[in-house]
């Protein structure tokens, strides 16, 4: 029996326009309303994804900036992982060193040196304020529960050896999109930050089910019970889900929910 449903958003939950069909929301309520926790588990910063979790209704906490927090729907931070302010300004430098852009957040803030239509490309910047500091190499900076890089995929898989070699073993890497590296302190992932959250909750492994599209649900969809991609998701997050999709999106979400949770479809 399903009593925990962890989504990412984008490219998952997410349509294309960023909406999320009214039948998809419905049948997710309807899975909250049998006692199912449908939690969000997403790269996004907490105000986006809150407003996803008011959308569906949802009571449950929230699991954002790819697991380095969990909030409760309300805004409290239940558990929080973060970059320390000297760790932003060593990655500074090796971005500026490699002409690379590179944002940190603060306070659910976006913070970059300056606005460029990088920072406007991240649909976060529509939910939150963005913080110019000028040279973050050097700027006062609060903690950040992660940093990303925005680069093309080429670059992306140029530089990523680099900077596993310039800060071993000190950081999670993740991918939510081609073009983005996302850079989170040791140990933080959405599998491990669901994992403790199903402990506390009393809910096993095999009681959980996830949905993904990317690599950086690859780990939550490995340890879930019932790992689910929908049919957009990408190969290496395929071969890992125990049920691939026949619909994109939010569309194969309603079909897994409503075949293993609602018991609905065929």
């Amino acid at each position: 029996m399903i009593r925990m449903i962890a989504l990412d958003l984008d490219d998952t939950l997410l349509m294309p326009d960023l909406s999320v069909p009214v039948e998809v929301v419905d049948a997710l309520k309807a899975a909250a309303a049998k006692g199912v926790k449908v939690v969000i588990a997403t790269g996004r910063i907490f105000p986006s994804a809150r407003s996803y979790a008011e959308l569906l209704g949802s009571d449950s906490p929230v699991v954002c900036y790819n697991g380095a927090m969990i909030r409760s729907p309300d805004g409290g931070v239940i558990r929080a992982w973060q970059h320390e302010p000297e760790t932003i300004r060593e990655m500074a430098v090796f971005c500026r060193d490699r002409g690379l852009y590179l944002q940190a957040y603060a306070e659910d803030e976006i913070v970059v040196e300056k606005t460029v239509d990088k920072t406007l490309a991240d649909p976060d910047s529509r939910a939150t304020a963005i913080r110019e500091m000028g040279d973050l190499t050097a700027a006062e900076l609060l903690p950040s529960p992660k940093m990303m890089i925005f680069d093309t995929p080429e670059r992306l898989a140029e530089i990523r050896p680099e900077l596993e070699a310039a800060f071993p073993g000190r950081f999670y890497l993740a991918t939510s999109k081609d073009y983005l590296l996302e850079i989170m302190p040791k140990g933080v992932s959405k599998r491990n930050t669901l994992e403790r959250f199903a402990e506390e909750c009393g809910i096993a492994r095999e009681e959980v089910m996830a949905c993904g599209d990317n690599t950086n649900d690859r780990e939550m969809v490995e340890w879930a019970g019932l790992g689910v991609s929908v049919a957009n998701g990408v190969e290496e997050l395929k071969r890992a889900a125990d049920y691939i999709s026949a619909a994109e999106r939010s569309w194969g979400v309603k079909e897994a929910v409503d075949r293993f949770v609602l018991r609905t479809g065929g």
